[in-house]
């Protein structure tokens, strides 16, 4: 009897050792995936069509929209009906009848967020404005570009995307010349963007939890608007850990750097973590400013 009660005792231990064993071989499989999907990165496209809902003096609008995604991610929402290049930009190019053709490249627009319009300041006003008005200039002749700010968040099949776009516009009737760094000058068109236009992708839901990306944005509102095409680029990655805080940067990927004081641009990631976050250099202000300026 004894006996047997020993072999039991043992067999119940033995059987107690080898459950959190057999767990923590499987536990890693796991984390691993995890591991891989947040570390990779790559780049993106966003062609979109927004559907704004303006104030009364357009400085300000709620916006609906419809969007696809390719690249590293592949998604949609709000029903996007292009099915090509062509198609997609079609409609500003429509000397009449464009923004009922823009209309159409929605099937089922959804709502995104809005944004917020600052006039150009006059010169001197401000002494960081590369984009100045000209002084008292009539109704129909402004030379200025309206810097738009908008929180939108894209409502993609599989999950949602928080992102944030930052832009100066050309909300006149005349074309308008921007002169880049380099001396080189972009004539920037009415109801489009000038080459500035940011954005920034700041997490997301389901898929795109603790996602982040960074990169360039065009629009062109011509013979649409209040429809816009809308079409964004860059690069995304998802951190090889997230929690109370950036732990990528606690735990050492580049926090020793930044606590050294060195700067966001700078810093190197390695091993498996994406190169994307690194190859975003952000403007930095003092000594040569790298944002252009208009005549």
């Amino acid at each position: 009897m004894n006996k047997r009660i020993t072999g039991a005792v043992l067999s119940a231990a033995a059987t107690a050792v080898a459950v959190p064993l057999l767990l923590a071989q499987v536990v890693p499989a796991s984390a691993a995936s995890t591991k891989h999907h947040q570390d990779h990165g790559g780049t993106i496209r966003v062609e979109a069509w927004l559907y704004a809902v303006p104030s009364d003096n357009a400085l300000s609008a709620t916006v609906w929209d419809c969007f696809k995604v390719t690249g590293v991610i592949n998604d949609e929402g709000g029903g996007p009906t292009w099915t090509d290049e062509a198609s997609y930009t079609a409609p500003n190019s429509m000397t009449t009848g464009g923004q009922a053709a823009a209309a159409k490249e929605c099937a089922a627009k959804e709502p995104a967020g809005g944004f917020g319009a600052s006039p150009a300041p006059e010169p001197g006003q401000y002494p960081f404005a590369s984009y100045t008005a000209t002084e008292g200039a009539a109704p129909g002749n402004e030379t200025g570009l309206t810097t738009i700010y908008a929180v939108h968040t894209l409502i993609a099949q599989k999950g949602d995307i928080y992102i944030t776009y930052a832009g100066d516009y050309n909300f006149t009737k005349k074309s308008i010349t921007v002169t880049l760094p380099d001396g080189s000058t972009v004539a920037v068109a009415p109801y489009t963007t000038g080459p500035a236009c940011s954005w920034l992708i700041t997490g997301g839901t389901g898929a795109y939890t603790g996602l982040e990306g960074s990169g360039a944005c065009a629009a062109n509102a011509q013979n649409t608007f209040p429809w816009i095409n809308h079409t964004t680029t860059g690069n995304v990655w998802w951190p090889a850990s997230r929690g109370n805080g950036d732990e990528t940067l606690r735990s050492g990927l580049c926090g020793r750097h930044f606590r050294s004081g060195g700067s966001r641009a700078a810093c190197k990631f390695s091993g498996s973590s994406p190169t994307a976050r690194s190859a975003y250099t952000p403007p930095q202000l003092g000594g040569s400013e790298p944002w252009p300026t208009h005549t």
